[in-house]
C-alpha cells in the first residue's frame, strides 16, 4: 500500500468504528450502561470503566485489528502517555501508533453517580464522541513521538442533531505539507473551518477547569488560574468573550464549538473563538491538535508553544485551541493576566 492508501484506510476504519460504537451505545438499555467493569483503556472504579466502555472498546479493537490486517502494518495502541502500548498485528517493521477513546464522555452515556436500580442520571446535553488518531507508519520510539506526528484524526459525534448546526463526524488527514479537516456524511467529505472573526467579544469560548482540581496531576496554582480565567473571559465589557461555556473535558465540544463551513453563497461560520483547558489530558490532545490545525486553527500551551511540537511523553499541559492567530494572541494575553492575578492574595 502507498502512504496515501494507508492514510485513507486509517480514516475510513476509524469512521466505521465510531459509527458502530454510536449504534452500540444507542441500542444498549441505559440501565445496563453504567455497571462498573474492567477494560484495557480505562481503569475500574470512580469515573473509570463502565459496561458500555468495555463493549465499545471491543468494537473499536476489532476494527483496529481488521485495519492492521488490511494495511499489513502493526499498530501500537496507546494505553496512556506513561504505560506500555498494546500491539495489534505484525511485530516486525515500522508500525502505526494509534490512540482510541471509544467513549469520550462516559458520564454522559452511562450516567453520573452510583447506579441505582430504578434510575440513571444521564438526561443532559448528551455531548459525547468516539475519537481516534493515527501516525503514519514510523520507526520512532515512543519517547520521541510528538503530538504533531498524529496526522490522521477522527471524532464521531455520539448524538448528532437532526438539523446540523456544526460538523458532526469529522476527519483530519494530511494534505500537501499540512492537514485538512473534513466533515464526512455518508462518504461525502465537506471541508470545515474555524471562524474568520478576530473579535473575541463577539464569540464564545469553552473553558474547561475540571482538571485544574485533579490533585494527582495538576500543577500548583492551576485552580486559581482557572478561576481568574473565568473572571476575565466572562467580562465582555473589558474585552472578554461574548459568553463562556463551562465544559467538561469532551472532544465533542471542539467540533461543536470551533468548526463551521465556508461555501458560497454564504459562509456558515462557527461562533467559537477558542477551547481553553487547564491541565488537559493527553488522550484529548492527540486528536484535537490535528483536527484544529486542519480547520485553520492553532493549538498552543499557556506559554504560546505549539502543541504539535510537544513530546507525547511530556504528558498533560494547559492549552488553548484557538480559531486563528489574533484570537490566540488575545487568549494568551488573558492567560498571562490570569496567572499574575492568581498569585495575588485577596
Amino acid at each position: 500500500m502507498t502512504t496515501d492508501d494507508v492514510t485513507r484506510a486509517c480514516a475510513d476504519a476509524a469512521l466505521r468504528a465510531g459509527r458502530a460504537i454510536r449504534a452500540l451505545v444507542h441500542a444498549m438499555p441505559p440501565a445496563e450502561r453504567g455497571r462498573p467493569t474492567r477494560s484495557l483503556l480505562k481503569p475500574a472504579g470512580g469515573y473509570g470503566a463502565r459496561h458500555v466502555d468495555a463493549e465499545a472498546e471491543a468494537v473499536g479493537l476489532a476494527h483496529l485489528e481488521r485495519l492492521a490486517s488490511d494495511v499489513g502494518t502493526g499498530i501500537d495502541l496507546l494505553v496512556d502517555s506513561t504505560r506500555p502500548m498494546h500491539r495489534i498485528g505484525r511485530r516486525d517493521g515500522a508500525r502505526i501508533v494509534a490512540a482510541m477513546d471509544v467513549i469520550d464522555g462516559t458520564v454522559k452515556v452511562a450516567g453520573l453517580g452510583t447506579p441505582v436500580p430504578d434510575r440513571v442520571r444521564l438526561a443532559n446535553d448528551g455531548g459525547w464522541a468516539a475519537a481516534f488518531a493515527f501516525t503514519r507508519p514510523t520507526d520512532a520510539p515512543f519517547e520521541e513521538l510528538l503530538l504533531g506526528d498524529f496526522v490522521i484524526a477522527v471524532v464521531v459525534d455520539g448524538n448528532p442533531t437532526v438539523h446540523r448546526t456544526y460538523p458532526q463526524d469529522v476527519v483530519a488527514v494530511p494534505d500537501g505539507d499540512g492537514i485538512a479537516t473534513f466533515e464526512d456524511i455518508a462518504g461525502e467529505r465537506r471541508r470545515t473551518f474555524t471562524t474568520s472573526s478576530e473579535a473575541l467579544h463577539e464569540l464564545w469560548v469553552a473553558l474547561d477547569v475540571f482538571q485544574a482540581y485533579d490533585i494527582d496531576t495538576r500543577q500548583p496554582g492551576d485552580d486559581a488560574v482557572g478561576v481568574e480565567l473565568y473572571r476575565l473571559l466572562t467580562n465582555r465589557h473589558e474585552r472578554g468573550a461574548f459568553d463562556v461555556l463551562r465544559q467538561y473535558a469532551n472532544l465533542s465540544a471542539v467540533t461543536r464549538l470551533l468548526f463551521g463551513w465556508r461555501e458560497p453563497p454564504v459562509w456558515v461560520e462557527s461562533q467559537g473563538a477558542a477551547f481553553v483547558v487547564v491541565n488537559e489530558n493527553v488522550p484529548n490532545l492527540i486528536p484535537a491538535v490535528a483536527l484544529v490545525a486542519g480547520a485553520g486553527g492553532l493549538s498552543v500551551d499557556f506559554d504560546g508553544r505549539p502543541l504539535r511540537a510537544r513530546r507525547l511523553a511530556a504528558g498533560r499541559t494547559s492549552i488553548v485551541h484557538a480559531a486563528n492567530e489574533p484570537l490566540c494572541q488575545r487568549l494568551l494575553a488573558l492567560v498571562s493576566t490570569a496567572r499574575v492575578r492568581a498569585k495575588k492574595p485577596y
